[in-house]
């Protein structure tokens, strides 16, 4: 909640654990190493590593790290500044593409 009372046009997303659907096996995030979220051309939601750029911008790991897109649905973000940016898009039928639509409605250069 920090980063968004510092700017207001942060979305701030968690770290995500996985539970492997075959082995039912947790996998936790180590606090270093984790991946980011991204797409593919045909729209769909992929996790990527960190860029090296990106890794070199934020000199340690617990500082925020950009992401092009996020997982959906699992964001913080301030409420007057969800609804300016369009908030969620009422014609959109099917589940899966709020998040990429969300993440390139907030992108910004800070």
């Amino acid at each position: 909640m920090q980063r968004i009372k510092e700017d207001r046009k942060a979305v701030v997303c968690p770290i995500i654990d996985v539970i492997d659907d075959k082995t039912m096996e947790y996998y936790h995030g180590n606090g270093a190493f984790f991946q980011i979220g991204g797409f593919t051309w045909s729209g769909h939601f992929t996790w990527i590593n960190i860029p090296q750029y990106e890794a070199d911008r934020k000199k340690q790991h617990h500082l925020p790290t950009r992401s092009p897109t996020m997982a959906g649905g699992l964001f913080a973000m301030d409420r007057k500044y969800f609804w300016e940016v369009g908030s969620y898009d009422s014609d959109m039928q099917l589940w899966g593409g709020e998040n990429l639509e969300m993440s390139f409605r907030v992108s910004h250069p800070n």
